[in-house]
């Protein structure tokens, strides 16, 4: 299966070059990198080379202005320059263990996307992969560690756990992957959601729903480590709540400024084939 791996990234070097390090170092072959990037400084450009230009892979960095939170955006751009006709999402603040594409590739299927956890490393274990270079993977009694449960990997289990729902609330986009069928059939995430942090991720998860597309949880498979930093709260979350629950009431289907209207602005500041 021809994959595309999509990693949302702004401004933290720091982290994108252990994320693209764990994404390197996959047990499966056959899948493209894209960073979509959300307006970053030249830090993230020089980690991008510097991590990715002696592989083997296929990548490819685009990027647009800086202009406020635009995640819907950055994401439908990341896909437009992705060729792959299955779509990995992930975020730059999630380590991958070595086997997470091979676990999203195992469940995959098209009129069902996955979701997927993640377990929390403290900020000593975030620090110390700062140092290192590297996550481990993390077993269930790792000091410090968060949401520890989903630290470990038992496919068969999972597998058993995992069966199809048509809908569910609590969603996420850090560890997501569809067909690009399924994407283009709801035409993508929504600028509506931008400006403001979080809830794009939840949007596009609705319209799948109303659109007949069905979820599995990937209960211990295709994990990540979350890497600590502050969390921030914001005050303009109302809105975005309103918005969510008009798309459950209307059982709207389609972006209102989806995939079909991304504007030209933007493009691709680095690939493996320049």
């Amino acid at each position: 299966m021809n994959v595309s791996v999509i990693i949302t990234t702004y401004n933290w070097p720091e982290a994108l070059d252990l994320v693209l390090r764990s994404v390197v170092d996959q047990t499966i072959g056959d899948y493209e990198v894209i960073i979509a990037d959300d307006g970053s400084q030249a830090a993230t450009d020089a980690t991008v080379k510097q991590v990715l230009s002696d592989t083997d892979l296929p990548w490819r960095h685009v990027k647009h202005e800086d202009d406020g939170i635009r995640q819907a955006r950055v994401k439908n751009m990341g896909v437009k320059y992705a060729s792959g006709q299955y779509l990995v999402f992930m975020d730059h603040d999630v380590v991958l263990h070595p086997d997470f594409l091979k676990d999203h590739l195992s469940m995959a299927e098209t009129g069902c996307f996955l979701q997927g956890k993640r377990a929390f490393l403290s900020n000593d274990q975030t620090q110390n992969a700062f140092r290192t270079k590297q996550v481990m993977p993390c077993s269930l009694f790792s000091k410090g560690l968060e949401n520890r449960k989903n630290a470990l990997r038992w496919t068969a289990l999972g597998k058993l756990m995992g069966r199809k729902k048509s809908f569910q609330t609590s969603l996420r986009g850090c560890n997501l992957s569809m067909s690009r069928s399924d994407f283009i059939r709801v035409d993508g995430y929504d600028e509506t959601f931008d400006q403001l942090w979080g809830r794009e991720d939840s949007d596009i998860c609705y319209r799948l729903f109303h659109s007949g597309v069905k979820i599995k949880n990937l209960w211990f498979s295709a994990l990540q480590y979350h890497l600590f930093h502050p969390s921030i709260k914001n005050r303009q979350r109302d809105r975005l709540d309103e918005e969510l629950q008009t798309i459950t009431n209307t059982r709207r289907k389609t972006a209102v400024k989806g995939y079909s209207r991304l504007s030209e602005e933007g493009g691709i500041v680095a690939s493996s084939s320049h």
